[in-house]
């Protein structure tokens, strides 16, 4: 496949509102940079941060590839300071691997300094349309900072952790309302996208599950694997869109291409086969367990009661996921999700 992709380079970063709390933006409040190989970097988002999913970066002597663009501009403003850390060249693309908000909802700041986003097709159709569930209406969103307002008002000095919660929630509410849903400009739907950043390649291709609009990230040389949600690490995964059958039969094809591959998940820390493989099992597992319990007659509100997440999966983050990946995986079964 060959794609022609013009970049223009912006120097002046995008301007973002301040935030209106006394919460500091600390760029080591929402992610942890992680040095997965040379020049090859994860942005592990850290729990009630701005980030909230993973991103990462891939830098060669011809420029910087950004992959996901966090949940917030605040939060990829700070990824953005962090590549200039560790780099002077200059942001040459930018990957969605999916849709989901906390992967994308920084795209306006990359789109402003006119960098290109590059994505699967569907990414297009659902970025402005779909994610509208993830992100409330600006007045619901100004209605719950002024509910967070008024609580913080009247907790007293000396409740420290009940203050420094609500100054979080502040903080997230303020990020979210300079939030633009901004689509990609580049995409495609099949196939191999090859990029070159300078001598360094990275290859781009598309697998199914997750979202039906998933793009992975591999880096040959250093033989990492950005994997956005397609992968997470001891953590329960979020079936909304997913196709479990095809999930799982996606990762035995990742598992079998990677088989020594450090993969950067969309969820958790830096993982290795072992625990991508992990991962499948859960899928498996679910599937399984979900599968028997429609052949034993039970309703769907049932299955939700009395499937009790296996022990061994039980200190995997995300533990809310876990009646609705019931749910889904339910539904997906039956044809009627």
């Amino acid at each position: 496949m060959k794609t022609s992709i013009a970049v223009i380079v912006v120097v002046a970063l995008a301007s973002i509102a301040p935030l209106r709390n006394e919460t500091a933006r600390k760029a080591e409040d929402d992610f942890q940079l992680v040095k997965v190989a040379d020049g090859v970097y994860a942005a592990i988002a850290k729990s009630g941060g701005l980030a909230s999913g993973n991103a990462g970066f891939v830098v060669g002597d011809g420029g910087v590839l950004m992959v996901d663009t966090f949940f917030t501009p605040t939060a990829v403003e700070e990824l953005i300071e962090a590549i200039q850390s560790e780099t002077k060249q200059p942001i040459k693309y930018a990957l969605n691997t999916h849709y989901h908000l906390d992967h994308t909802g920084g795209n306006q700041v990359l789109a402003a300094r006119g960098v290109p986003i590059i994505a699967h097709d569907n990414v297009a159709i659902w970025q402005t349309t779909k994610n509208r569930r993830f992100l409330p209406l600006p007045e619901e969103l100004q209605k719950r900072r002024n509910d967070a307002v008024k609580q913080l008002n009247e907790i007293a000095t000396d409740q420290t952790e009940k203050r420094v919660q609500l100054e979080r929630q502040l903080r997230r509410l303020d990020a979210m309302l300079t939030i633009k849903l901004t689509n990609p400009s580049v995409t495609f739907g099949s196939g191999t996208l090859h990029l070159y950043l300078g001598k360094r390649e990275v290859i781009l291709f598309t697998l199914p599950g997750h979202t039906g609009g998933d793009v992975l990230a591999y880096v040959p040389d250093a033989n990492v694997v950005f994997t956005g949600d397609m992968g997470w690490r001891k953590t329960l995964p979020n079936l909304v869109d997913a196709s479990v059958s095809e999930w799982i039969t996606s990762l035995d094809k990742i598992l079998s291409l990677y088989p020594t591959a450090r993969f950067v998940p969309g969820h958790g820390d830096v993982a290795d086969a072992s625990e991508l493989r992990e991962f499948r099992e859960y899928l498996d597992d679910l599937r399984t367990r979900v599968r028997q319990a429609i052949t034993d007659g039970l309703t769907i509100e049932q299955a939700k009661q009395q499937l009790k997440l296996p022990e061994k999966y039980k200190s995997f983050a995300f533990q809310n996921f876990a009646t609705p990946n019931v749910e889904d995986m339910y539904k997906e079964l039956k044809g009627t999700k």
